[in-house]
């Protein structure tokens, strides 16, 4: 919810009767409270006005509403938190001297961003890394998205290893720099 949308008196009544359905899918859904609470109470209030402000949504029960945008909610912080943990994965992980990388742990964080490519939240995070990188810098990016290894990278783009590492310093930094958006939401 923006600011502008705060919650009207009549449904802030409502959410307090009704807010033991935030606990009840909390239970149902195994989800720990103190990771997930203020996400499904996030997605509960979108419901909640909705519910209100949407008149087509009387046909169904609230409790249909609220547990559809409760599980939405879940699912959009699932998502964000695989992708700022591979961008993290990116980021750290160093190569040898020849290289390589040291840990083999980059592949899951590679396919995860192809499982992901077209989520609005990889591409949200995209446009921010994007506009800072160099056109080289850009290439490493979308080389890693598709599979390609930190050496057959370096090889397609005829360029070296203490270039290539170059490259994803500054990859890292602007990494950095957009990681805190990606991190709200939940106890992460």
């Amino acid at each position: 919810m923006r600011r502008s949308e705060r919650l009207t008196e009549q449904e802030r009544t409502f959410a307090e009767q009704n807010h033991d359905l935030v606990y009840a899918f909390l239970n149902q859904n195994h989800l720990q409270e103190s990771e997930f609470y203020d996400v499904v109470a996030w997605g509960y209030l979108r419901a909640v006005q909705r519910y209100h402000r949407e008149p087509q949504l009387k046909k169904y029960s609230f409790s249909t509403i609220a547990w559809n945008a409760m599980r939405c909610y879940v699912g959009n912080k699932r998502r964000s938190d695989q992708i700022r943990n591979a961008v993290i994965a990116f980021s750290i992980n160093e190569l040898t001297e020849e290289g390589t990388e040291y840990g083999e742990f980059i592949r899951n964080a590679k396919d995860a961003f192809w499982e992901l490519e077209q989520q609005e939240n990889l591409e949200e995070l995209l446009s921010k890394i994007m506009p800072v990188l160099t056109e080289n810098q850009k290439d490493h990016i979308i080389a890693a998205l598709e599979g390609y290894k930190p050496c057959e990278i370096m090889q397609k783009e005829h360029i070296s290893v203490q270039h290539y590492q170059k490259d994803r310093k500054a990859i890292q930094a602007a990494a950095a720099e957009v990681l805190p958006v990606f991190s709200g939401g939940g106890g992460t």
